[in-house]
Order: structure tokens, then C-alpha cells, then sequence
């Protein structure tokens, strides 16, 4: 499937916050339960995916202003997104991943071949 199968805000909003599917079901998962907190570990074990990687997701989200956190042992995390609009980019990109879950997947893992692309156009050499 194309890019034309995602909106623009769903594009601009996988292009500047999620750049794996993991990150991608953790922010969805805590997205679909807002009434709960969220430990690294709790994380890990609702994904089945292994804490470190939960971790280093809820740190990246938390850099991106879509989770807060709170200090403490453990760490707990909450979707809360710093902008109206960033809530809105999530709520367009859980329906989007529902009913188009392979072009989803499909553009993210697109991303990483343009990156590759643009660093090796950097040593063409030019006229």
C-alpha cells in the first residue's frame, strides 16, 4: 500500500514521534487504558516484550511529550499528551493502525531506507 492510504497528520505524527512498531503498540496501549499507571514492567509483561525495551519506549514517548511520568521506584507512566493536537494525531493514528494496520507498519518501516538513502546521497559527489 501507498503513503496515500495514511492521512497527512497521521504521516507528519509517525514521521516525528514513532520510529518502531514497539514504541507504536506502547504508546497505543497506554493510550487505551488512560485510567491506569503504567511501570516498565507492566509494560513488558502486557506486550510480552522484555522490560529494557519498555523502558528505553516509555523514556522516548516521555522525551516526546506524550506520556508524563512520575519520579519514584518504579517509574510510573500516563498517556497525557502535551498538545491538543498530539492528542488528536494519537486518536486518528489507533483508528488508522485498526483498520490499516499494514500501511501502518508499511510507512514505518519505509523510514529507515530514506534515511540510509539520504545519508549515502551525502557522498555523491557533484559537478
Amino acid at each position: 500500500m501507498t503513503d496515500a492510504a495514511l492521512s497527512q497528520r497521521v504521516q507528519r505524527f509517525l514521521m516525528s514521534h514513532i520510529d518502531s512498531i514497539e514504541k507504536l503498540e506502547v504508546l497505543l496501549l497506554l493510550r487505551n487504558v488512560t485510567d491506569r499507571e503504567w511501570t516498565a514492567s507492566t509494560v513488558a509483561l502486557e506486550l510480552r516484550i522484555t522490560e529494557a525495551s519498555a523502558a528505553a519506549r516509555l523514556a522516548d514517548l516521555t522525551a516526546s511529550r506524550l506520556l508524563v511520568s512520575s519520579s519514584g521506584s518504579p517509574e510510573v507512566y500516563r498517556f497525557s499528551p502535551a498538545s491538543a493536537e498530539d492528542t488528536r494525531s494519537v486518536a486518528e493514528l489507533a483508528m488508522t493502525y485498526s483498520e490499516r494496520r499494514v500501511s501502518v507498519i508499511t510507512f514505518i518501516f519505509s523510514r529507515p531506507q530514506e534515511r540510509v538513502k539520504g545519508f549515502a546521497d551525502a557522498f555523491l559527489l557533484k559537478k
